[in-house]
């Protein structure tokens, strides 16, 4: 039995924490969609984690706090908790809104991928919640009836987040791909029109259950299927393709991350009627009752809840008809002569500007130098401090992504693509981390056959650095080439240094390769405390090799990557002076081709909650030109679907 002071702390505590619940329901829903387009924010990130998880402690702690008020109510009747009787009956009515704030935004369910993986715990978690707020609801027969209208629009939003981690985690994700024998047959059986056969490779690769899902969970790709894809893709201008892929996966992230998928259904919009009818109903008659026993402030704020409640499913509803999810579905339900946004020559190019040119992604390249990285803006303090903490200060930095830079990319990938008539010659090139370019380079060939993946990387990101700052006069020619290669030398180490899960099947130890490499650099630099980066990367082209560490790695010596970026430095320079940037800048898209089709599925599933990788798109662009891991004969692509579970027509 507590005192009348501890009743109104708990009572304020409640007030307190139902006006932060609103706000954080209010952040998630406004702020949430940002995420495809600031993933690579890290204070934004921070924020919108922080808050995710508040978000659902608080509801689940204040339905507690409730649930022990009505009892201190119970045991304190008669005595000193007349005064707060009225406050007591109007929590009752707060508890159903704590459950609908459990149910969250429309615009994010799970913070990350292994939040859906976890949909029985979250089910569990639903069924106490539920329990819980059964039990403050039938200790108070006031205000009972905006109390169990609340309640059935609390239910309703709890569920549809329930059903939206069991649809998106892996286990149930693939269930609805059509089979891709029946689609084959669908386009065969069409128009034979070369426009006609893009738009129905189209409609298969962005419709709901398109390829992209076929690339995480379902069966291997048919060569068929390979090769509409593959035609259509080498016809379209890099742009264009670019722009599809933008909605590819923004497909992705709001079906894994997001319950468009659950909302955007007949089932999804019966229970938004149904959602908004008992909201409005619940208002209408919470105003028709007698307050005269009601504190003014607890008043106010169920009015609050109520009308925010109701504004924020409006905000939903836009945020719904707006998401290129719905798009999609609009235009892909016209039927095949109608298929304005997916078909290449009629839709695309008519598609509204808005629409076509959102934002999907960040469109921002992390860039992070080896060799710039030891010359840091922190105070020496700082630097000496964070090294005594064992903390690593960088420079990371990013640069828009521009067309041309793109367009090269693209250049490149489609003319491997020609190149693989069948599945075994697109999976052959897809083996080629550099010497595909160098075969015919017999002094440079060492570079890349000689060396493990993370050893060549090392080897070609100092050199190019090295010759990026010889060369400041580079002829107008090769000044595009030059900044190419700078930029993607810059962002494959960034990678290998920060996102060690998209580099793993690549990088072996790569721990200890990077650690000779800044080992010898650290020397180097010691030995000359007065140059600047330019400076610096000019004595390492022009002065003696480093001396070469060694260190025993699993059995076997390994040198330092110092020495033999000196060499290719050296080596690719030719007798006027000059340096071979677009066979630089050829080789550093190749060893990105070779990171992205070895990267897992699901790392690169990951990516758009991030605000998207370049690696990403590489890996869907080279799936879709046919250079892709996931394709096979006929007969296996049928026996694997038969081993998914999928009837075969």
């Amino acid at each position: 039995m507590g005192t009348l002071d501890d009743v109104n702390v708990l009572i304020w505590s409640i007030r307190g924490l139902i006006i932060l619940s609103l706000v954080l329901q209010s952040f998630l829903t406004l702020l949430a969609p940002l995420r495809k387009r600031m993933g690579g924010n890290s204070v934004f990130m921070s924020s919108l984690w922080m808050a995710y998880l508040l978000a659902d402690w608080v509801a689940t702690f204040t339905t507690g706090l409730i649930f022990r008020a009505g009892s201190n109510a119970g045991s304190n009747a008669g005595s000193n908790a007349g005064s707060n009787a009225g406050s007591n009956d109007i929590m009752v009515l707060w508890a159903p809104f704590l459950l609908l704030h459990l149910g969250g935004p429309d615009t994010i369910t799970s913070f990350s991928l292994e939040d859906n993986e976890f949909w029985i715990r979250h089910l569990l978690h639903h069924m106490i919640q539920l329990g819980a707020t059964v039990l403050v609801i039938i200790r108070s027969d006031m205000l009972l009836r905006p109390t169990v209208l609340v309640f059935i629009v609390g239910v309703i939003k709890y569920a549809g987040r329930n059903y939206a981690f069991y649809r998106a985690s892996f286990d149930h994700y693939g269930d609805k791909i059509p089979n891709v024998s029946f689609l084959e047959k669908t386009a065969a059986s069409e128009s034979e029109t070369e426009s006609h056969d893009r738009g129905i490779m189209l409609r298969g690769e962005l419709g709901p259950y398109g390829t992209i899902k076929n690339l995480l969970v379902g069966p291997l790709l048919s060569p068929h299927r390979r090769d509409l894809s593959r035609r259509a893709f080498l016809k379209r201008q890099s742009g264009d393709v670019l722009r599809v892929m933008e909605i590819e996966l923004s497909l992705l992230y709001e079906t894994l991350y997001t319950k468009l998928p659950v909302v955007h259904s007949k089932i999804g919009y019966v229970s938004r009627l149904i959602y908004l009818v008992c909201s409005i109903g619940a208002l209408m008659s919470f105003i028709s009752i007698p307050k005269y026993n009601l504190r003014k402030l607890d008043v106010w704020l169920t009015y609050s809840l109520l009308i925010s409640a109701i504004a924020l499913e409006f905000i939903s509803i836009g945020q719904l008809f707006s998401s290129d999810f719905s798009l999609l579905d609009h235009y892909y339900w016209q039927g095949n002569r109608a298929i304005k946004f997916l078909h290449w020559e009629v839709g695309f190019d008519h598609m509204s500007t808005g629409v076509k040119n959102r934002r999907r992604w960040s469109e921002k390249i992390c860039q992070q130098n080896l060799i710039a990285n030891h010359f840091s803006d922190c105070p020496c303090w700082l630097v000496k401090l964070a090294n005594f903490l064992s903390i690593r200060i960088s420079n990371l930095k990013d640069r828009t992504l521009e067309d041309q830079e793109w367009r090269f990319i693209f250049y490149e990938l489609t003319r491997k693509a020609r190149g693989a008539e069948t599945v075994e010659a697109g999976k052959r090139l897809c083996l080629q981390r550099g010497d595909g370019i160098l075969d015919d380079y017999v002094n440079l060939i060492w570079s890349i056959k000689e060396l493990d993946y993370t050893e060549s990387l090392l080897t070609w990101h100092i050199a190019t650095e090295i010759c990026f700052r010889v060369d400041q006069n580079a002829a107008a020619d090769n000044a595009n080439h030059r900044a190419i290669s700078k930029l993607l030398s810059d962002y494959m180490f960034y990678l290998l240094a920060w996102q060690p899960a998209m580099m793993a099947s690549v990088s072996i130890d790569r721990k200890e390769v990077c650690k000779l490499a800044y080992r010898d650099l650290n020397d180097f630099f010691t030995e000359r405390p007065d140059l600047d980066v330019q400076r610096l990367a000019e004595a390492m082209f022009n002065n003696e090799a480093p001396r070469s560490y060694v260190l025993r790695v699993s059995g076997y010596e390994r040198t330092s990557v110092i020495r033999g970026a000196h060499m290719l430095a050296h080596q690719l320079r030719d007798r006027n002076g000059d340096f071979p940037w677009e066979l630089m800048s050829k080789v550093w898209v190749e060893l990105m081709c070779y990171a992205a089709i070895n990267c897992g599925p699901r790392v690169h599933a990951q990516q758009p909650s991030k605000g998207g990788q370049l690696l990403t798109f590489v890996w869907l662009l080279m799936n879709h030109l046919g250079l892709g891991t996931q394709f096979s004969t006929e007969q296996h692509s049928q026996a694997r679907g038969t081993e998914l579970g999928q009837d075969q027509p």
